[in-house]
């Protein structure tokens, strides 16, 4: 491959170059295995190779192309995922005064107003927020998800014009969606468009996992979101993520529309090979989000059966199974089509009822109790199941019977627990 346009990633290329190192890590780029074959690339910030905290350098070079690349005003590295990006915005959001969120939020949402002492507004759509004059509004910065983790985008353009002529900051979490940018055949990138967006490059991209994009539509908070960012993220960020990242917008600002034009022809022969299949295509906004859906039946099983055939996939949620395509597995789909023609769907879905949850304050000192012992008790963090990591119990709301009959019938993949125990007032 020719050499990219990605000013980071060639400086870290050229510094593990070198024999000898005296500097952190302390595996100095010789650690012996295939563990460790990225170990040269594996850096801190020695001379030249500029520093995350006050970037001037070839990491302000990257984050300048990627900015270009995302249609905004500026673009921040984070190297610990979109959970850093959420705290940062929200923190942004805060000095703002109130803060609202509209539908299902990630759980870092819900940990970082916790962090925070935000007091969310919840609203359960765009159409229930927007439902009366914005400048009355009772928050003045409202958060929201799109893409979802089924691949479907917020119909958003009603609720950033209106946001925009009150004065009311938008951010959202478009942790799915960092490769939107890349392909005329995907959606509308939400960078440029909401005043703050972040999205996770390791999600749907090819940088190591950790990388995200934190993204200004304009420079009116550019200072501060740096300042923040000093705040929440670790000092010792991880040069090899970082240059993934950098190597990645580059190969994908050359590279991203073949890409996209093969995971399009490659999904069509799928979807063909699924007709009279006993799961269904579900519709998706981002073709390399491929949903599955077992009418009925538990998805797990189908997950548990692929793995079987050393087919690991991105989640199973209810009665869908959810897949990410990408240039490196798009030519393998067929393997899929060709495990799942073999399993036969067992495994009923359990249907649970919507539970009607009293709210109470959610300040005060917390124990740890089994979930046993949980009932009447008023819950102290979110509880949720992870994937897609939106909680069904939040801060502050009492714990009912049925709640502690899902949780114990369910917790291999709920979080919110502590040693299995559940985090409630005391």
């Amino acid at each position: 491959m020719e050499k990219l346009d990605a000013p980071l990633y060639n400086a870290v290329q050229q510094a593990a170059k070198a024999q000898t190192r005296f500097c952190m890590p302390s595996h100095a780029g010789a650690a012996q295995g295939s563990l460790y074959a990225s170990c040269g690339f594996d850096y801190t910030e020695v001379e030249g190779l500029d520093n995350l905290a006050c970037p001037s350098g070839v990491i302000l070079e990257a984050e300048n192309l990627a900015a270009k690349a995302q249609g905004c005003a500026h673009t921040l590295f984070v190297t610990e995922g979109s959970t850093a990006c959420m705290h940062i915005a929200l923190s942004l959001a805060k000095e703002r005064g109130a803060v609202g969120c509209i539908g299902d939020m990630h759980k870092s949402f819900y940990g970082g107003c916790a962090l925070l002492g935000i007091e969310p507004q919840c609203y359960g759509t765009i159409e229930e927020f927007l439902s009366k004059p914005l400048k009355n509004a009772d928050v003045s910065a409202i958060f929201y998800t799109s893409p979802d983790y089924f691949g479907n985008v917020a119909d958003d353009f009603r609720l950033l014009d209106e946001c925009k002529r009150a004065g009311i900051l938008t951010v959202a979490d478009a942790a799915h969606g960092a490769h939107f940018p890349y392909s005329g055949l995907l959606p509308e990138a939400a960078a440029g468009r909401a005043d703050i967006s972040f999205c996770s490059m390791h999600k749907t991209m090819g940088a190591y996992t950790g990388g995200a994009l934190f993204n200004l539509k304009d420079s009116a908070l550019y200072d501060r979101a740096v300042y923040y960012r000093q705040l929440w993220h670790t000092t010792s960020p991880s040069y090899l993520v970082m240059s993934s990242m950098d190597y990645t917008r580059a190969d994908w600002s050359v590279n991203g529309e073949r890409y996209y034009k093969n995971i399009a022809e490659k999904r069509r022969e799928f979807e063909i090979n699924a007709q009279g299949a006993l799961y269904a295509v579900e519709k998706s906004d981002d073709l390399s989000r491929l949903v599955l859906r077992f009418d009925g039946f538990d998805a797990a099983e189908a997950s548990s059966y692929l793995l079987s055939e050393c087919i690991y996939v991105e989640a199973a949620i209810r009665d869908k199974l959810i897949l990410i395509i990408n240039p490196f597995n798009a030519d393998k789909l067929h393997e899929v089509s060709r495990a799942l023609s073999g399993f036969k769907p067992s495994v009923k879905l359990k249907e649970y009822p919507h539970i009607e949850r009293e709210q109470r304050a959610s300040s005060g000192k917390v124990c740890f109790v089994a979930p046993s012992e949980a009932e009447g008790r008023v819950c102290m963090n979110e509880v949720g199941f992870y994937p897609p990591g939106t909680p069904f119990i939040k801060r502050g709301e009492v714990i009912t019977k049925e709640d502690v009959k899902i949780i114990t019938e369910n917790a291999g993949c709920t979080f919110g627990l502590v040693n299995g125990k559940l985090v409630v007032l005391q």
